[in-house]
């Protein structure tokens, strides 16, 4: 089970993938306080992710968050803090929770089939999804989605979306290369 720790003030707290836990379950390991669901979910729960928050290495408040959707993992941009709220990618939604109470502030649905990463841009926050890319403002609202000829998937591990000053490097599952601006404008697109 692959987890990641962050530091928050005084605590830490730890993001895991939790793949076999189960509604109302009396053989889960660990029983979360709060449970936050994408829509739709009931009926196919794909991921869950579980977050702990510790202070002295002992467990003082905990959450699952549950997508359908496409399967994701916890890595290393999967997760954002942004002062005091976590955003969390799962499935095909952000999850948005307020620290350290993991009140949820907001969700929303970023991506048709998954959400792979997130990073803070400014105010907004960009979201590199399977089908598209999409900036989200503060309070979930999506600012606008860019999709290409293809998923944003790379099979020989090229990168499929870097950031820099002047744009979004952006890759398709067929190697087309997008560039796109921070308004999700196309740039220039050049093939392979």
């Amino acid at each position: 089970m692959h987890t990641n720790r962050y530091q928050y003030k005084n605590l830490i707290i730890e993001v895991s993938n939790e793949p076999n836990y189960r509604f109302d379950s009396n053989d889960d390991n660990f029983c979360y306080s709060k449970h936050y669901s994408a829509d739709g979910v009931k009926e196919y729960p794909t991921s869950k992710h579980g977050i702990k928050i510790y202070c002295e290495n002992q467990v003082i408040d905990s959450c699952i968050v549950i997508g359908s959707g496409g399967a994701t993992g916890i890595h290393k941009n999967s997760a954002l803090f942004d002062g005091d709220q976590l955003l969390l990618c799962c499935c095909n939604t952000i999850f948005c929770l307020t620290l350290p109470t993991f009140e949820l502030k907001w969700k929303t649905q970023a991506d048709e089939a998954t959400c792979f990463q997130i990073y803070k841009y400014q105010d907004d926050y960009l979201i590199h999804g399977e089908l598209q890319i999409s900036r989200l403002d503060r309070n979930g609202n999506i600012k606008w989605e860019f999709s290409g000829a293809e998923i944003f998937v790379s099979i020989d591990n090229e990168e499929e979306f870097i950031i820099k000053n002047d744009g979004i490097l952006l890759t398709d599952f067929t190697g087309k290369k997008y560039k796109i601006n921070f308004d999700g404008k196309v740039l220039n697109k050049v093939q392979k």
